[in-house]
């Protein structure tokens, strides 16, 4: 019988009504062990701050070499493995997008915050500046979960975590030197990313998202552009072809269930699909892995 990748929920430990929640890495492995060192999604975003230890943490294809003092951000849905044979620890923080997006201001800043939106890269980086900090934060926020419940609780936990995520951003342009600022153009860039993100299996072709959107082709060609360096379409197949990455990887489906999961109605139209964008069938990516 066939098998699909696993998509954990949420899961409440200190608290039953926040959809946060902290722990240390060790502590977090210990609980399912087997099935956190195979590959596996979340439906909650991920931060691991690295105080001891090294591994490797393998996410979406690409393995990073966990060291102290530095951070990981793990976006919803991304593909991520811990190493059995890891000696890394640290602090582990969840939380849900509804937890964090209490307004428009919210959703906005986690759809276009780097932290969980690198076009180019992974999120991982060394902290210099802020890690005592960090560290304090982690265990404010399991403070903070352990107190007795009140009408303040949720506003408080929210307003660490956004400490959290805006000292870590704080970081990252302390390091690179620039401080980017959000742009009406990279606003529509990062919601039409979310929309694809959301609906690509069922939606491929790029008018149906300037509908949704209500914005002109050409508006959104240079939106894109400008943020992604890409254009609509080129992201539309690169999240297809991620998609079909994870599945021929983890899942054990065949090439046949594959292409119908991801919307493709007939088996050659995927397989003619996959080797234009990856320069290989789906059958010779599988061999190679």
């Amino acid at each position: 019988m066939s098998s699909k990748l696993i998509t954990y929920p949420f899961l409440f430990t200190v608290n039953k009504i926040q959809e946060i929640n902290t722990t240390t890495i060790k502590e977090r492995l210990s609980r399912k062990p087997h099935k956190l060192f195979q590959p596996h999604r979340t439906d909650f975003f991920q931060i691991y701050l690295f105080t001891d230890g090294v591994g490797i943490h393998t996410v979406d294809f690409e393995p990073i070499e966990v060291s102290p003092s530095h951070i990981l951000f793990i976006s919803k849905g991304q593909v991520h493995a811990f190493d059995p044979n890891e000696t890394y620890d640290g602090k582990a923080l969840i939380f849900t997008e509804e937890f964090f997006c209490r307004t428009d201001f919210d959703r906005k800043f986690l759809q276009s915050t780097l932290l969980f939106n690198n076009n180019f890269s992974q999120s991982y980086f060394k902290i210099n500046n802020n890690f005592n900090k960090l560290n304090e934060l982690f265990s404010e926020v399991l403070e903070e979960l352990k107190y007795k419940s009140d009408n303040k609780k949720g506003d408080i936990l929210h307003n660490l975590l956004y400490r959290l995520l805006l000292l870590s951003e704080r970081e990252v342009d302390d390091q690179t030197g620039i401080k980017r600022k959000i742009s009406t153009p990279d606003l529509l860039s990062f919601r039409f990313k979310q929309e694809v993100n959301i609906k690509f299996k069922n939606y491929k072709n790029t008018g149906f998202y300037t509908k949704l959107l209500n914005v002109s082709l050409r508006s959104l060609q240079l939106a894109t552009s400008s943020t992604f360096n890409k254009t609509p379409k080129e992201i539309i197949n690169d999240r297809i072809l991620l998609e079909a990455k994870r599945m021929l990887a983890y899942d054990e489906l065949s090439v046949k269930q594959i292409a119908y999961d991801l919307g493709f109605q007939e088996t050659t139209n995927f397989n003619k699909f996959f080797k234009l964008k990856s320069g290989l069938t789906p059958t010779e990516f599988k061999r190679k892995l």
